[in-house]
């Protein structure tokens, strides 16, 4: 009896030792991609500052510390991800302090999120960013003396939807121009049928449901089973709203990402092809939706997002 005892307590002991190891394990992983974008950074942050909302909702900018003395400045927004119910503009702090370290004005937001009591559609969060944007002209007038020239948008994962979203609807509208934006692992395409786990996981009670949170609109089943919804979906999907005058694009996905549908990057990958605009494509072969596992093309990632800005940032 005491021998079945000891081994009950050690293969116990042995389970939680190996979970706590794998717990470890995963979290040194994850943050393996952002220390590739460690760097040392002597710019100005500017925090919490104002844009016009209706949550009161903040934006944190950051300036290389020779910002004054350059003849042209060109800013980079980041959009953090985090399914479109979670997140903060502190989470673009690493990508904002890399990217500002290379000579860029660089900010990050916080937008409305959905929740239990909230249902912000996609295309709030996008009229939220096109406010932010015009606040961040404004600000970088006052304080360096001369607005943007033009501006990238990027994010990871749902902040990737939302700048996919911004630049292809707003290229030709946006207060600062648009000259190009690149994600990670973001969803781009909502056809309801391909998000059933989402569907599952957040207790939503049919495809209907899904589709009236993501567009804002009243998606009923009936519209459902006569396509009537498809219109709404098309005005928040990426791969739909991509066309031939959009501006180049640079994704990366993980092949074993088990949040987005595999569908999202075949489709907006077709697209770019279709339309014909320059793209450039990575996959990340070995990971998941964290993207940790393939550190070789995070690199290479990043370093053909620095050839985008030395390509697109000029006049």
């Amino acid at each position: 009896m005491k021998t079945s005892k000891k081994i009950i307590c050690w293969a116990a002991l042995f389970l939680t030792v190996f979970s706590a190891s794998a717990v470890l394990r995963v979290n040194s992983l994850g943050s393996a991609p952002m220390k590739l974008l460690d760097c040392e950074w002597n710019g100005k942050l500017y925090s919490d500052l104002d844009y016009e909302n209706t949550k009161g909702h903040k934006f944190d900018l950051y300036a290389p510390a020779d910002v004054s003395e350059r003849e042209n400045n060109y800013l980079i927004l980041f959009i953090h991800g985090g399914s479109f119910n979670s997140g903060s503009k502190e989470d673009g702090g690493t990508w904002c302090r890399f990217y500002s370290s290379k000579g860029y004005i660089t900010a990050s937001l916080d937008y409305s999120l959905q929740g239990k009591n909230s249902r912000i559609s996609l295309r709030e969060m996008n009229s939220e960013i096109e406010s932010c944007v015009k606040s961040i002209k404004e600000k970088c007038a006052e304080e360096f003396g001369a607005e943007p020239l033009a501006m990238a948008i990027c994010g990871v994962s749902a902040g990737g939807t939302l700048a996919m979203n911004y630049a292809y609807t707003q290229t030709e509208n946006s207060p600062i121009p648009v000259r190009f934006v690149f994600q990670l692992a973001a969803p781009a395409d909502f056809e309801p049928s391909d998000w059933g786990i989402l569907i599952k996981k957040n207790k939503w009670k049919s495809e209907a449901e899904f589709a009236s949170i993501m567009t804002g609109e009243a998606i009923t089943d009936e519209m459902i089973s006569s396509d009537k919804y498809v219109k709404f979906i098309d005005e928040i999907s990426p791969a739909r709203l991509l066309n031939e005058k959009s501006v180049p694009t640079l994704m990366g996905y993980g092949l074993n990402d088990h949040c987005v549908p595999s569908s999202s990057r075949e489709l907006i990958k077709q697209a770019a092809e279709n339309c014909g605009i320059v793209f450039d494509y990575y996959e990340f072969p070995h990971s998941n939706h964290g993207m940790y596992r393939d550190l070789d093309v995070m690199q290479r990632f990043i370093d053909k997002s620095l050839e985008y800005c030395a390509l697109y940032f000029v006049e």
